[in-house]
């Protein structure tokens, strides 16, 4: 099951239950996905169509008939690992508003928002701890025979493309800063 499907199976038991923040939590990510979607349809077309004018310079009726042809699929679902982005980007900006809450001293915006990331948090797979990341980072240091903090922009690209889904940045950068410290 996608998690479109998931979402919109969660919105309706949620509705049914009266559980009203969870169905303003559901119903944001839906609209985030429906948006991604539209975006990446956009982007197929974009790129179809400038391809049709450079096939087609010289020539405006084969390039419009050729223009006319492309359908843009705004329908066309997202694959799981751009409906997971898209969640997470999600995940990331709640985070990143409650944090900014705690700062300006408004706890229970603050929590809301934490809620919030909590509830977006049950559709993607469950994230490595620091605990579980320690191990695996210090082989990939092993692994590229780095050492030292400098190390740093040499090991963050890499951690980040092989943890990407299973781990938080932010507990990699910590996880690689006590380790090469």
């Amino acid at each position: 099951m996608t998690i479109s499907e998931r979402l919109i199976a969660d919105l309706k038991e949620a509705m049914r239950a009266g559980d009203k923040a969870r169905v303003e939590v559901i119903r944001g990510a839906r609209a985030a996905l429906q948006s991604a979607q539209l975006e990446a349809a956009k982007q197929r077309y974009d790129a179809a169509a400038r391809e049709i004018e450079a096939r087609h310079a010289g020539d405006a009726a084969a390039r419009e008939a050729a223009l006319a042809a492309v359908g843009a699929d705004a329908h066309a679902p997202l694959d799981p690992a751009a409906q997971e982005a898209v969640i997470a980007k999600e995940i990331k900006r709640r985070r990143e508003a409650a944090e900014l809450y705690h700062q300006a001293g408004r706890a229970e915006l603050a929590a809301q928002e934490e809620a919030e990331a909590a509830v977006l948090q049950s559709y993607l797979p469950k994230m490595l701890s620091r605990d579980e990341l320690r191990p695996e980072v210090a082989a990939v240091i092993a692994e590229l025979g780095l050492s030292g903090p400098a190390a740093m922009g040499k090991l963050m690209p890499v951690l980040i493309e092989r943890f990407k889904g299973r781990a938080e940045g932010r507990d990699l950068s910590q996880v690689a800063r006590e380790l090469l410290a």
